[in-house]
């Protein structure tokens, strides 16, 4: 089993097309500071792999009291603490991982994001229905000849065979909405479940930000050839889609792929 994970910032071309969009170029020339929002984590001693990604603030709303976004963004440090919760309790849990404590997982991680955001409080600024910082998270887990997944909102697991044909894709769906924000009712609103995994099947967990990269064959053929170039070949083919939509390519995103 071989691994590689990748994290790309908000592109500067993002930034613009969004504050041109949203009537909030001010705010992006004179407050904003594109602080890190997606995080990853995976195991060092088990094959346990997950990303997050922080639910963008309300710029508008920091804009209307002149406040600068913050940086550490607290929509980061939801996702951060996810990440790290889910491979704590997942490592704790290996030697009987089964199907249902996939849920127990998801339970305990969302339980300490629910302790950050009880010191943090109801805020306006958390850009999102439910007045808590939040993010969207996904997770694999390997063990024996099987996956075990988990995913919620538009962070994604998918499962391809070795000629990177799809076999299975996580939805993505976010209605009603789903999130990562501590409430225990969030446990009803994620997406789970197992696979049979054979020898050099490609595995994925990622957020949104490589949505529509995954949707295109020529990035999906980057991973046919699953040698260290792989990282090299990534980088390049990022730069070559970002300036062409930054609205597709250019957000900020957190991939590990995995062959068996």
């Amino acid at each position: 089993m071989k691994s590689y994970s990748f994290f790309s910032p908000t592109s500067a071309e993002f930034i613009h097309s969004y504050a041109d969009e949203h009537n909030v170029s001010d705010f992006f020339t004179d407050l904003y500071t594109n602080p890190q929002e997606d995080n990853l984590s995976q195991s060092a001693t088990k094959p346990i792999y997950v990303v997050a990604d922080g639910v963008t603030l309300d710029f508008k709303k920091l804009l209307l009291t002149g406040r600068p976004y913050p940086d550490p963004s607290p929509a980061g440090n939801v996702s951060k603490i996810f990440c790290n919760e889910v491979v704590s309790k997942a490592e704790e849990l290996y030697p009987i991982f089964e199907e249902e404590l996939i849920t127990e997982t998801f339970i305990y991680a969302n339980s300490k994001v629910e302790e950050y955001n009880k010191q943090e409080g109801e805020v306006i600024i958390s850009g999102n229905v439910t007045g808590k910082f939040s993010a969207t998270g996904s997770f694999m887990i390997c063990k024996d000849n099987k996956v075990f997944w988990m995913s919620i909102c538009d962070s994604y697991f998918a499962h391809f065979d070795k000629n990177m044909n799809l076999k299975f894709i996580s939805s993505g769906l976010c209605n009603p909405y789903a999130v990562i924000n501590g409430e225990p009712r969030m446990v009803d609103r994620i997406e789970s479940g197992s696979f049979n995994i054979d020898l050099d099947d490609r595995l994925f967990v990622f957020t949104d930000g490589f949505y529509h990269y995954v949707k295109d064959k020529d990035f999906l053929n980057l991973f046919l050839n699953f040698e260290d170039s792989l990282i090299e070949r990534v980088v390049d083919f990022s730069k070559v889609k970002t300036p062409i939509d930054p609205d597709k390519f250019g957000h900020e995103r957190s991939l590990i792929a995995v062959k068996i």
